[in-house]
């Protein structure tokens, strides 16, 4: 038995080293996991142990690879159409509608309908899990990660086997279907769609990520700040949900009269229904997967330890799906349990109560720490304490009300809307506080990605400090591995400062403008525009939930990548919303200092608006004219444009800029058309730039030939959506450039264009992948 708890926490580790190994193409982490072994079991003479942890290590390597390299498509895409069965619930939110379709070979797809009429979508809210319908479209390869430290959906997909977008035309012929999978999803959709219908706003979404593990309907905000302050597993089904609800059941069957043996039995059966009916997220599988092992294992003599119970749930469920290993909420959802498991001796000691949570909550940040900012580079240092008041709130309170609510609404709703009517003041009141505490920046802690040594320091020194604690050590050596995890903080977020290198990124925001330029060491970062999806005025039932935004989905997470907390400046070139359609979202999520306008910007009284919103916030607001000189940080720009607001064209307005950066000149040129880069070169007869942006996304009206031949462009760069409708750019403008011998980089096939770069010259990347491209 002593081999056996031995084997199984190091087979765990063998597994996903195995399983690294064989996504990332480098043997580095293999090597080091099986060195480090061989110490351990020559230091141990536990020969046997590294045999077997290699045998391990091995296996899921090759089944991995064997898994990986079937994971591939058999259609093409264009045009496609057949029967099709629906494999998940259907979503409607506002006139689009989408689900996971799956053809009669098994292959998924991910599909999206735009719904026509009312009629049509009343019709279709009552498509059902297992249905199989006759679908018209076309199949289209998913979006890859185009900015760096965005999600790449690509990826995110093919995880799940489904390799291809399907925009459906027509969908007829509707019959109803499915197994017992499909059962228990009907009963999902069917409980989702009641608390929708008779829950208060501010709470179904709550109630629903509770009881069925579904967060859609809750306000983005709210989700960002749970996220931001570590309490987002309050709002997923995990091991406190799957506990605290099974005891209750094993309660009440023990009540009724049913033996412990059977009642154990009762939910080691009830257990992979209810993973159905609650999404069968990570969170949810390891909790119902350890449940059904302690529960087999307490029906026979020798009951499994808590770490034994963890490692076989990870072998497991690698075994089941080995892409979760990549997955935050897997990671998460272990490294929670692993570190309570590992200090359960350290969470007894207290007697105080109190003092225990806070422990507990100390501990959980403590493993969470290097997966959080792996992923989302950041933590709040008010996790501890959010944890404390929240966890007792949402145990104690919220839970009851949520499960007991619901059950009396169906028995008898008026004492059911009272119930719900106190939960949704309560949820109010602490929607208000989380946001409040996650709007103060001072306590997050933000930095760039961290690699691999990194990663490894963090681990040990929590490991240590951990260790450490539960052996109630002196606190002058418990200083030493607190002072080595404090040391690792301080150099990750300090050494973007020190060793980092200056840039000029120019991010696909589809048909849009948006530059990013920091200097080296970070000694200034701007973005220079923001883009912004132009939104038309639906008709009421069109209106959706969930719009995109390019704040939250690209720029947000982009300067979270930088490790930048705040930009020194944003500057917005003019007011069109495809260049400033996210100002008001980093405004309002304090990511800006101060907001650089053209003269003249606030034509319209939208324009307006946006500055009284960043004066209102603490933005410092300035407008800039020809002949000035913005100083940020290390970086300058020098004003060529406008001298003064055209009233009839807010193109010819646009703030033009020159900067020197990386050895290169640069002319950054906004929505400039012809008639103002005339206008522009009078004033300035001798100008020159190596890299031109190129005004207005390559359209036929900007970036004339007497520009090109006046300031004898190296690059240009172009921004434009990928299939625009506008067909930028225009053909004459590349004819233009290509005559001139102009290396070109775009957005709509590029990707984002990074010019990386120290004290002197740089390199030009595209993303992605980070290949090297051109270095004029």
């Amino acid at each position: 038995m002593g081999l056996l708890y031995r084997i199984l926490p190091c087979g765990a580790i063998s597994a996903a080293a195995g399983i690294a190994s064989a996504q990332s193409s480098s043997f580095l982490p293999l090597i080091i996991f099986l060195s480090l072994l061989f110490i351990f079991s020559q230091i141990k003479k536990q020969f046997l142990l590294f045999f077997i942890c290699t045998v391990i290590c091995g296996f899921y390597m090759i089944y991995f690879m064997a898994i990986d390299s079937s994971n591939t498509t058999r259609y093409k895409e264009g045009a496609f159409r057949a029967y099709m069965s629906v494999r998940d619930i259907p979503r409607i939110d506002g006139d689009r509608l989408a689900f996971t379709a799956e053809m009669a070979e098994g292959e998924a797809v991910k599909a999206n309908y735009i719904l026509q009429s009312p009629q049509e979508k009343a019709a279709l809210s009552k498509l059902e899990p297992g249905s199989t319908c006759f679908m018209t479209g076309v199949l289209k390869t998913p979006k890859r990660a185009t900015v760096p430290g965005t999600f790449d959906r690509k990826e995110y997909l093919r995880q799940q086997g489904i390799h291809w977008n399907f925009a459906v035309q027509s969908i007829k012929g509707c019959q109803s279907g499915g197994g017992p999978a499909s059962f228990l999803l009907k009963i999902r959709k069917a409980g989702l769609g009641f608390i929708e219908k008779h829950v208060p706003e501010t709470s179904a979404g709550i109630v629903q990520a509770l009881v069925f593990g579904d967060r859609f309907l809750i306000e983005q905000d709210v989700l960002d700040g749970y996220q931001s302050l570590g309490i987002i597993h309050l709002l997923a089904i995990s091991g406190l949900h799957v506990g605290i609800l099974s005891a209750v059941l094993f309660y009440m069957l023990l009540r009724i009269g049913i033996t412990r043996e059977h009642a154990k039995w009762c939910l080691i059966m009830m257990l992979p229904a209810a993973v159905m009916l609650t999404g069968a997220a990570p969170s949810v599988l390891r909790a119902a997967f350890m449940s059904e092992i302690y529960l087999l294992s307490s029906l026979f003599k020798n009951r499994l330890r808590g770490a034994q119970v963890l490692s076989i749930a990870w072998l497991g469920l690698l075994l089941f799906n080995p892409y979760m290993l990549f997955q935050a909420g897997f990671q998460l959802s272990f490294a929670a349990s692993f570190v309570f498991i590992l200090s359960k001796e350290i969470l007894l000691k207290p007697k105080h109560q109190t003092v225990r949570l806070l422990l507990a909550s100390f501990v959980a940040q403590l493993g969470s720490l290097p997966i959080l900012l792996f992923h989302f580079q950041e933590v709040s240092f008010l996790s501890v304490l959010m944890n404390l008041c929240f966890v007792p709130f949402y145990v104690f309170i919220v839970m009851p009300l949520s499960f007991g609510g619901l059950l009396i609404l169906l028995v008898a709703p008026p004492l059911g809307n009272l119930a719900m009517g106190v939960l949704d003041w309560l949820l109010g009141w602490s929607h208000w506080a989380v946001k409040a505490a996650s709007s103060l920046e001072i306590f997050t802690f933000s930095a760039v990605k961290p690699d691999v040594i990194h990663l490894l320091f963090y681990i040990a020194s929590i490991c240590v400090l951990l260790m450490s604690i539960e052996k109630a050590i002196s606190c002058k050596t418990l200083a030493i591995p607190a002072c080595l995890l404090a040391s690792a903080f301080l150099f990750h977020a300090a050494a973007p400062h020190f060793i980092g290198s200056g840039e000029v990124t120019m991010l696909d925001v589809g048909q849009g403008d948006s530059i990013y330029i920091s200097a080296p060491g970070q000694k200034g970062n701007v973005l220079i525009d923001t883009g912004g999806i132009v939104s038309f005025k639906k008709e009421a039932w069109r209106e959706r939930k969930k719009d995109v935004s390019l704040g939250e989905r690209v720029l947000i997470p982009f300067l979270a990548s930088k490790g930048v907390k705040q930009l020194d400046a944003l500057i917005l070139t003019h007011a069109d919303h495809d260049h400033m359609g996210e100002a008001e979202i980093l405004i309002g999520k304090n990511k800006v200092k101060q907001l650089i306008v053209p003269k003249g910007y606030a034509a319209e009284p939208a324009d307006e608006k946006l500055l009284r919103f960043a004066l209102e916030r603490g933005v410092d607001v300035k407008t800039a004219k020809r002949g000035d000189r913005l100083v940020i940080g290390d970086l300058v720009f020098y004003v060529l444009s406008p001298e003064t607001a055209d009233k009839n064209s807010k193109n010819n307005s646009s703030l033009v800029l020159w900067m020197n950066a990386g050895g290169f000149s640069w002319l950054l040129t906004g929505d400039l058309e012809k008639e103002g880069e005339r206008e522009m070169l009078k004033a300035y007869p001798r100008l020159k730039a190596d890299i031109l942006k190129v005004g207005h996304h390559g359209s036929k009206g900007s970036t004339g030939e007497e520009l090109i031949n006046r300031i004898e462009p190296k690059a240009a760069l172009i921004s434009a959506g990928e299939n625009n409708r506008y067909r930028h750019p225009h053909k004459e403008v590349l004819e233009i450039l290509k005559r001139h011998q102009v290396k070109v980089f775009r957005t709509d096939r590029d990707g984002a264009v990074q010019y990386l770069f120290g004290r002197g010259d740089g390199t030009f990347l595209l993303h992605p992948p980070y290949d090297k491209v051109y270095s004029p």
